[in-house]
């Protein structure tokens, strides 16, 4: 057997857009299984979870009882999901448009619809960790290595804030703390006014590139647990839940922290700027893939309130970039972490802070908002690309008067 140092995650492999119904049923299934619980907590030990409910007077340890509430109200989120597909193109102009934060406060009225769960066809970011360190908190020990495993984050769930969501009738006495904010912990105001959303990756992504006889840990009876048992093992869940985090509506984001939650929302909150705008300043188009009546009957059955439909997310036609362009970025992208577009964006797409009603800028009684610009090429798409400044060349010297 060898062991390996360093993990590569295997490329994100996105599904077809029509399987999205399929994958929810599966991961309403799967997420308030004892399985899925368990992870909950070994996130919540190794501090990839940001969200905590406590819940005095049950019947349970509170750990227990508090995982528990998570999985149920990610259950609901998902039960009650539109669901959306970003294409490759749609994916890179959000990761495009959100290289700058946006400058907005932010709002409501910028989400899709109040339940959701978005796949995107390249990752949005990822992230990666010692495994050692995973392990720590758990039987299972890998000894003299640091090995280091990349995860890639591919969806997104979210919900508008309703503590309720786990079915607690709004009991006061459950409290909710927010674990990763500046370092501390922090209670959540019983009024919070937000969105919550929780980021997926693909199950064993990280260890399907390895040969199967890689050494991932040792269990407590000194069995060596390989990438092949790993690989070998079935996922009843096509997504896994990665890590979440809150967004307060009515406040800016500001300057990115190093918390790659807030990267990763920052990308999700532009994606919904981009398929907001209209008019003029369109800039996505979304074709609805229907789902058949077959499926649509199974969903009811399996109590799922949400449409059964697909919208499919793409850039607009009129500012879409060649073909060409996608398919060099695409050999370029390692499908583990964001890619960095260089060939389907050459000149990125910004932010312009609007107002929406001049008249009254002066006495600061407006409103303002993020429009996003798109990156744009004058002229035929056949011909090469020139950027630059105009240079005015004199052959001979100006007469004088």
């Amino acid at each position: 057997m060898t062991t390996l140092t360093e993990l590569a995650a295997a490329p994100w492999k996105a599904p077809e857009p029509r399987e999205l119904p399929e994958w929810r049923a599966r991961m309403c299934d799967y997420i308030t299984s004892d399985e899925s619980i368990q992870s909950l907590a070994q996130a919540t030990n190794t501090g990839n979870t940001a969200m905590f409910p406590t819940v005095p007077g049950m019947d349970g340890s509170p750990d227990a009882v508090a995982y528990s509430l998570l999985a149920r109200a990610e259950e609901r989120r998902l039960r009650e999901a539109h669901l959306y597909y970003a294409t490759a193109d749609m994916t890179s102009l959000a990761l495009a448009a959100a290289s700058t934060p946006p400058a907005e406060p932010v709002k409501e009225t910028r989400l899709p619809s109040p339940y959701g769960l978005m796949v995107f066809a390249e990752p949005i970011g990822g992230h990666t960790q010692d495994l050692a360190e995973v392990l720590a908190d758990s039987p299972m020990t890998l000894e003299g290595a640091h090995t280091t495993v990349t995860t890639p984050i591919v969806a997104v769930s979210w919900g508008v804030w309703a503590p309720d969501d786990a079915g607690l009738s709004g009991d006061p006495a459950v409290r909710w703390f927010n674990l990763r904010t500046h370092g501390t912990v922090e209670p959540i105001p019983h009024n919070f006014d937000g969105v919550w959303l929780t980021f997926y990756s693909q199950p064993g992504s990280a260890f399907e590139a390895l040969a199967p006889d890689t050494v991932i840990a040792t269990a407590p009876d000194g069995t060596a647990i390989t990438a092949g048992v790993i690989q070998a093992h079935p996922h009843r869940t096509p997504l896994t839940w990665e890590n979440e985090t809150a967004l307060a509506f009515g406040v800016p984001f500001g300057e990115l922290e190093p918390d790659p939650t807030k990267e990763w929302a920052q990308v999700v909150y532009t994606a919904w700027q981009l398929m907001s705008q209209t008019g003029k300043t369109q800039l996505t188009e979304v074709e609805e893939i229907p789902r058949d009546r077959a499926g649509r009957k199974r969903d009811r059955r399996d109590g799922i309130t949400g449409p059964s439909g697909v919208r499919l997310v793409n850039v607009h036609t009129a500012h879409r970039p060649s073909q060409d362009a996608a398919e060099q970025d695409a050999l370029a992208s390692t499908g583990r972490r964001a890619p960095q577009w260089s060939c389907r964006w050459p000149v990125r797409p910004y932010r312009r802070n609007t107002c929406l009603n001049p008249r009254a800028h002066g006495d600061s009684g407006c409103e303002h908002e993020d429009r996003i610009v798109p990156a744009h090429i004058k002229g035929p798409s056949d011909r090469p690309l020139k950027v630059g400044q105009t240079v005015n060349l004199w052959d001979h010297q100006p007469q004088g008067s």
